[in-house]
């Protein structure tokens, strides 16, 4: 695409109905977007993604497991709902994801 292209509408085939294109071949108008894990939640995110399903995997939802589940899922050495307080608040803050662990205690 270049500027006379721009300036004089040539490319707005959005517009007139059309399928945009670049370069002759259709454009994608379906985006992705990658989200780059920190090393510290790859494990964690990877083994939820896997237990939830990638396709459910995404903003907005709500998990909830009890401590066992979550110990068999992302096990932790100390064996309490807090040992993953850090990982419930990096789902919440980053990828919109509400994570609720529930005890047998509580």
């Amino acid at each position: 695409m270049n500027i006379y292209s721009i300036i004089f509408g040539e490319n707005d085939a959005f517009l007139r109905g059309r399928e945009a294109t670049v370069e002759g071949k259709p454009l994608d108008t379906q985006k992705t977007t990658t989200h780059i894990v920190p090393e510290k939640y790859r494990e964690d995110v990877a083994a939820l993604t896997k237990y939830i399903g990638e396709e459910r995997f995404q903003k907005g939802l709500s998990i909830e497991v009890s401590l066992a589940e979550i110990l068999n899922i992302a096990p932790r050495t100390r064996r309490r709902t807090d040992a993953y307080d850090s990982l419930a608040k990096y789902l919440k803050s980053e990828l919109d994801i509400t994570l609720t662990i529930k005890s047998q205690k509580s």
